[in-house]
C-alpha cells in the first residue's frame, strides 16, 4: 500500500542527514515517501497535496546532500557556501512544515474514513507538535538573526523538540503499517457498518 516505503523515506529524509556523509540519503528518502504517497492517493485524495509536495521539497533536498558531502572536504563556495545554505535553510524550513502539516492531515482523514480513531488523534497529536516546533524555531531564528543575546540557550530544547517530533511521526507510520493495509494486499479497507433507513436501505 505505500506504509512501509512511507517510513523507511522519512527515517532516511529525517534522521540518517543527522550525520554529514549520509546526507545522500535525504533526496532518496524523499523519492520514497512520494512513491508512498503515489500509492496511498486512491485511498485518499488528500496524499496527493502532500506527494506535491514531497516533489518541490526534491530539489532542496538534491542540495542538502551535495553541500553534506562538500562539508566532509572542507565546505562549497558559491552557490553552496555557508550565505547560501542559510537561505535553503529558510526554504526547506518552509517546505518541510508545508509537507509535514499536509500528510498528518491526510493521515487524520484516512484513518477517519477507515474508523481508525486512534490513529486519527496521533495523526492530530503531531500535527500540533510540528507546528509548535516550526513556530519556535521561527522566533528563536528571527530573534537570533536580530542579535538577540543567549540564544545559544535554545539549541538543545529545539533539537530535542524536533527529534520528539521525528519519532512521533516514524510510530505513527509504523502503526499505519501494521494497522491499516499489509503491503501488497490488493483487499479494500473495511467499510464503516451503514445505517438503516425508514425505508430499509443504507445510508
Amino acid at each position: 500500500m505505500g506504509y512501509g516505503l512511507l517510513l523507511i523515506g522519512y527515517f532516511m529524509a529525517n534522521i540518517l542527514p543527522v550525520i554529514s556523509f549520509l546526507s545522500f540519503a535525504m533526496p532518496f528518502g524523499y523519492a520514497l515517501m512520494a512513491v508512498a504517497l503515489w500509492r496511498l492517493a486512491p485511498y485518499e485524495r488528500r496524499f496527493l497535496f502532500a506527494f506535491g509536495t514531497a516533489l518541490f521539497t526534491m530539489p532542496v533536498a538534491i542540495y542538502y546532500a551535495i553541500y553534506g558531502v562538500l562539508s566532509l572536504f572542507g565546505g562549497g563556495t558559491g552557490f553552496f557556501s555557508p550565505a547560501v545554505f542559510t537561505v535553503i535553510e529558510f526554504i526547506y524550513f518552509a517546505l518541510s512544515l508545508a509537507f509535514a502539516v499536509l500528510l498528518l492531515w491526510a493521515q487524520a482523514a484516512f484513518a477517519k474514513e477507515s474508523g481508525l480513531f486512534s490513529i486519527q488523534n496521533i495523526a492530530w497529536r503531531n500535527l500540533v507538535f510540528v507546528v509548535i516546533y516550526h513556530l519556535l524555531y521561527l522566533v528563536v531564528s528571527i530573534l537570533n538573526l536580530c542579535g538577540v543575546p543567549h540564544m545559544s540557550a535554545f539549541v538543545i530544547p529545539m533539537t530535542l523538540l524536533r527529534y520528539l517530533t521525528v519519532f512521533l511521526n516514524l510510530w505513527l507510520f509504523f502503526r499505519c503499517y501494521r494497522y491499516i493495509l499489509p503491503e501488497g494486499s490488493e483487499e479494500p479497507l473495511p467499510v464503516p457498518p451503514t445505517t438503516p433507513t425508514r425505508k430499509g436501505k443504507t445510508k
